[in-house]
């Protein structure tokens, strides 16, 4: 039998898995509008997708949290079935009725598949690793993801490149990086399952290799947090809200960019001169080669866009990681993660004003590749927040449950802006979203490093102490007030008796100790 260690297994998981999440979808996308589909359409397949997807995250977080299967299964059933709906486009020919049913239903179960890969992942990294490599891990994760990424983004260019105009080909590579996925994932222990769901804050035992020794295989599950405490954390709520707003500024920035590259849509070529500026139809003006297909001169530049985004993602990740990892914090990266997007954006529309052409089209990917970068921290923050709660894995899925309806909504109404009003309305209104969110990481989200300590439970127990014990102060006080009142009212009455039979007067000595006494009424 082959000896693949751990490290080895895990890097080339991450590695394989690295495109199955878009599953090729800028070419699957482009391949589409060749054929004649609008940018509406094509959209709506994409919002099938998310509703889907959205509408299962938080449950299948919850699945992978409460399952008691080897959550490795759930990993490579996931992969394998998002690599089979890539070949679908062996069925699809044109855009007719049929052709659109196909590709909606398809992706709709495709989005079943594709709402585990994230939530199992991540749970079998944590309970394989622990939470001390937790970060470690995550960075290796992705920085070979990234490099997934360049490699398969090299290989289907070269692939649609020379099968021109037969690019259908190109999408059998999901099937050979998942087939690699299962493969190697079986190299992966399976560890502590419950410190996959952010239970077991420590780890008690590693083997030869690191890798976490399950010590609570005989004791009794701990009890999760409450949903409602997790929920409602304040820290966890912000971060969403940014996110939300992040997701609603990005929803329409790539399909500007990956057809104004490819020369399909409204505003190809073909297109533009009637219901755009001279300008701008003269930037996006070459010749397509077949009018079934997206232009052939799209091909390399697609390629090159996803691989320039992938190699600042490298760099970026490392640099994070190594940056925190020597006590630099989250919060720093978190905004900047924030700030890169509107600036994208910018870079875009002035490309766009001033034609300047494909390539510095193409450059602005280099900018857009660090928001990945930066966005590292994300993980890391959630976890910091919540270990110890076991609802590590539903809060990510609610996460992106959330993302996923700012995405499906915002997509449709971009779609429809790009198609009636032009790219320079729709990147303009994605640039006033855009600077929403780092404003709200700025202000509200905290700096979690050193969270990771104090467990999640623990936390809001001792908060709902303090709440009470809030709540009891201010209700002596007043009741107080009240007992004041009623004490003056009896003074004014010339009345002996005492306002309440669990009241007596005792003597007010002043502060000096001598002098006056008078009467004050006191709780017995």
């Amino acid at each position: 039998m082959v000896f693949i260690s751990t490290i080895t297994a895990f890097l080339m998981t991450a590695f394989s898995l690295a495109e199955l999440g878009d599953g090729f979808g800028m070419f699957f996308d482009m391949y589409l509008l060749g054929l004649g589909w609008s940018e509406t359409s094509v959209i709506v397949s994409g919002i099938l997708r998310g509703v889907v997807d959205f509408s299962l995250k938080g449950i299948v977080g919850d699945i992978i949290d409460k399952t008691t299967y080897d959550r490795r299964v759930f990993l490579g059933g996931a992969a394998l079935a998002i690599a089979l709906s890539s070949c679908m486009v062996f069925v699809v020919n044109g855009a007719d009725d049929v052709d659109k049913a196909i590709v909606y239903i398809v992706r709709s179960l495709e989005s079943v598949a594709l709402s585990f890969l994230g939530p199992a992942f991540g749970a079998v990294t944590l309970s394989a690793f622990g939470p001390e490599l937790f970060d470690k891990m995550q960075v290796q994760r992705e920085l070979v993801s990234h490099a997934g990424s360049i490699v398969s983004a090299a290989l289907s260019g070269v692939v649609a490149w020379y099968m021109y105009p037969n690019i259908q080909i190109l999408f059998l590579l999901p099937t050979i990086f998942a087939v690699s996925a299962i493969y190697f994932v079986r190299y992966i222990p399976r560890g502590d399952p419950l410190m996959g769901r952010g239970f077991h804050g420590t780890t008690e035992k590693r083997d030869e290799q690191g890798c976490v020794v399950d010590t609570h295989k005989d004791e009794p599950e701990p009890e999760a947090a409450s949903y409602w405490d997790v929920f409602s954390d304040k820290r966890i709520l912000w971060i969403i809200v940014a996110d939300v707003f992040h997701v609603l500024a990005e929803a329409n920035v790539g399909l500007v960019f990956n057809e104004t590259l490819a020369d399909v849509g409204t505003y190809s070529s073909s297109n533009t001169a009637e219901v755009y500026d001279d300008d701008l139809a003269e930037y996006m003006e070459y010749q397509n080669e077949d009018d079934a297909v997206m232009s052939r001169n799209a091909i390399p530049l697609l390629a090159t866009a996803g691989s320039a985004a992938q190699l600042v993602m490298i760099a970026g990740t490392f640099m994070v990681g190594y940056l925190t990892e020597k006590g630099w914090g989250r919060k720093p990266f978190y905004v900047a993660h924030l700030c890169v997007h509107p600036v994208r954006v910018a870079l875009l529309i002035l490309c766009l004003y001033t034609n300047a052409g494909s390539a510095w089209l193409v450059s602005t990917e280099f900018v857009g590749g660090l928001t990945g970068a930066f966005g590292i921290v994300n993980a890391f923050m959630r976890a910091d927040i919540l270990f110890g709660s076991g609802r590590f894995n539903v809060v990510d899925g609610f996460q992106a449950t959330i993302r996923g309806i700012a995405a499906t909504s915002s997509s449709y109404i971009g779609a429809y802006i790009l198609e009636n009003n032009g790219p320079m309305m729709a990147l303009s209104i994605s640039f006033c979203i855009a600077i929403i969110p780092p404003i709200i990481g700025a202000v509200f989200v905290p700096e979690t490093l050193g969270m990771r300590q104090v467990d999640f439970k623990e936390e809001k127990e001792e908060e709902k102490i303090q709440r009470a014990l809030s709540r009891e102060e201010d209700g002596e006080g007043l009741g107080g007030r009240l007992l004041s009142m009623l004490s003056g009212d009896n003074e004014n009455r010339n009345t002996s008796e005492p306002a309440h039979e669990n009241y007596t007067e005792l003597p007010n000595v002043s502060s000096s100790g001598s002098g006056s006494q008078g009467s004050k009424r006191q709780l017995v």
